[in-house]
Parts: structure tokens; sequence; C-alpha cells
């Protein structure tokens, strides 16, 4: 029994050494040409993530805090209640201004009354032009009264209003200033509030990259810690330089994206040159070794890597230059992150 044991563990490794003698089965990948193509040159900039707009949102009327939404890292939309002060004192002299209103009401109808008898009184001359006059005198005295008083229960309406704080506009809040329960004088600040619909990227441009660089112009920019590729805008170029480093400050505007935050690292490529004939590859054909690119190409139903300079990357495509890379050769641009030199493939319809 042992020997008939031994006999098939013999059997069984002559099959799989006869199943695998020629290697692993060849890998499947997805492949495309190479062209050529005139394109622009470009250069990568390490940059921050920055908020363009950042407000000290603040207060106009004094009062004790009792509600703050203002938590760092919230996110608010342009209305949303960022504070509520108590208003007990406000609303207790808006009833006793309305029931002066009420008073003064009743003070007017009865002068009122009483200037629209005098006045008959004075056609039939049974009653003096002195005692009208002042009648006249107490009316009009009373409905400036009345005007002043209104303009008190406005002012108190307004006081309880803005006893609500708002969102300027839509934002994220970078910093809390305030907490519930404190005293707060007009002007002092709730929060830093940052404006999400004004996210830009930072970025230092030495000077002989200035001539390239048009406010408007869309540039490719990469948050690599988000996992994001963004399309971005020119926004400005700073009128001046560092004297030590000769280099200017660089605004692109890229949109809001969750998971941003303040001076997060971003990668743009803005243009470095004039237009020159370039080998085109797509950007997922590049595999990076050792701070180097290469691409895989498929020859003889194997993967062959070579090495590329990459000179520019415009959207979802790279140009490069490559001593040993031609026009037409087929590059790998899905299933290369496993590929070996020298691997067997079969290339498949992406």
């Amino acid at each position: 029994m042992k020997s008939l044991g031994i006999g098939f563990c013999i059997i069984g490794l002559l099959f799989w050494s006869n199943l695998f003698a020629d290697g692993p089965p060849p890998a499947r990948v997805a492949a495309v040409e190479v062209i050529e193509k005139e394109i622009e040159p470009t250069s990568s900039l390490v940059g921050v993530i920055d908020f363009d707009r950042i407000s000290r949102v603040s207060v106009e009327v004094p009062g004790l805090i009792t509600e703050l939404h203002a938590s760092e890292g919230a996110r608010l939309a342009a209305g949303d209640p960022l504070l509520v002060l108590n208003t007990d004192f406000i609303l207790k002299d808006i009833d006793i201004k309305r029931k002066q209103q009420a008073q003064l009401s009743a003070d007017l109808e009865k002068v009122g009354n009483t200037l629209h008898r005098l006045k008959d009184l004075l056609k039939k001359n049974s009653a003096s032009q002195q005692t009208y006059e002042d009648a006249l005198y107490d009316h009009r005295s009373l409905q400036k009264k009345r005007e002043m008083l209104d303009l008190e229960l406005e002012r108190l309406f307004i006081s309880r209003d803005k006893s609500t704080v708002v969102a300027p506009f839509d934002g994220i809040v970078l910093e809390k200033l305030k907490e519930r329960g404190e005293w707060i004088d007009p002007g002092s600040a709730i929060c830093l509030l940052a404006s999400t619909d004004d996210v830009i990227v930072k970025a230092s441009l030495s000077e002989n990259l200035l001539k390239y660089q048009t406010p408007g112009t869309p540039l490719r920019v990469s948050v690599t810690s988000l996992n994001l590729e963004l399309e971005g805008r020119i926004l400005t170029v700073s009128p001046t330089a560092s004297v030590r480093s000769r280099s200017s400050l660089l605004k692109i505007s890229i949109p809001f994206a969750p998971g941003m935050i303040q001076n997060m690292s971003a990668l743009v490529d803005v243009k470095s040159g004039e237009k020159q004939r370039l080998l085109v590859v797509p950007r997922d054909a590049l595999v990076r070794r050792n701070n180097n690119d290469f691409v895989y190409v498929v020859q003889d139903d194997q993967a062959k890597m070579l090495p590329v300079n990459v000179i520019s990357r415009i959207g979802d495509m790279a140009g490069v230059t490559s001593s040993a890379l031609k026009v037409k050769m087929r590059v790998v641009v899905d299933g290369n992150d496993r590929l070996r030199p020298d691997q067997a493939v079969t290339v498949v319809t992406r």
C-alpha cells in the first residue's frame, strides 16, 4: 500500500511538471499603437491647495451665544445658520414698543377727533384759532412720536434678525473662534469660513516659464492623496517675483472635492515651451520604476520594457521621447502593472 501511494505522487508530479514545462500562461493585456503628434511640452510643478476667499464671519449685534454651528471642518451652504444669540431682552423690548404703539394710536385717534371737531367749530366761529392750532400741533407731535416709535421697533426687528448669523456663501469652516456660552460684541469674528467655490492651487513658477502662462488656460491638476485628476484653469500670475528665487506665484482655480484641505499638495502640469513633434502614448501606458518612466511594448508576443522621457502631459495622453520607441509600436495600457520584462502576453480588446 505504501509503494502504491508513492507511485500516485510520482504520477501527479510528472503531470503538473509537464503542464507548466513551458512556463505560466501568457498574460492578457490591452495595447494601443504609438502615434506622433505636434504638442506643447509641459513641466510638473508641486503646489498646494488653498482657498482664494476666506472670510472672518462676524456679528453685527452683541449678545450671548446660545447656538454655534461653526465646528471646524463643517461644510455649510449659503444661508445656513452659523451662530444664534439670545434674544430674550430684544423680544421683551419689542413687546414694550408694541404696547407703546397701541397707546400712541389711541392718543392719535382721540386728538384727531378733537381736531376734526374744532375745525368744524372754527368755521362757525364757535372755537378760537389758538385752540385749533394747539390741537393741530399736538396731533403733529403725536405723529412724529409714532414715526420714531416705528423706527425703534424696526431697529429691534433688525437686531432680532441679526442675532442669527448665517453663512454668506457655500464654504467650509477652517477655524472656530468662539464657543457657546460666550458673550460676543459687534465686529467679533465667529470663525474662518473658506469658500468652496473659490478653491485654488498655488504653485511657484520660475521666471523662464512665465511667458507660456495665460489666464484662462486649462491645466491638468493631480491630487495624489485623494486619487483625483482635475481640470483647472490659470487664474492669475502674481505681478511680483521673489528676489531670492526669481519665481512668481501661479494661481490655478479647481473645483472643490470632498476631502480637500488647506495646504494639501497637488501636481500641476504647465506649458514649458513651444510645440514640438513627440511620440504620444496614453498616460495609462507609463510605468514608473526607480524614479524613471518606462512603457511595455508588445513584440513577438512578449512584453519588452523600453525607457521613455516624458516631455508633456495633456489630459489622458503623454508626449514622450525615446531612442527605442517608434511610431505604430503597440504599448500596453492595461495589465502593465503586473508585467515583467520579456513575459509572454496575449493582446485582447480593451
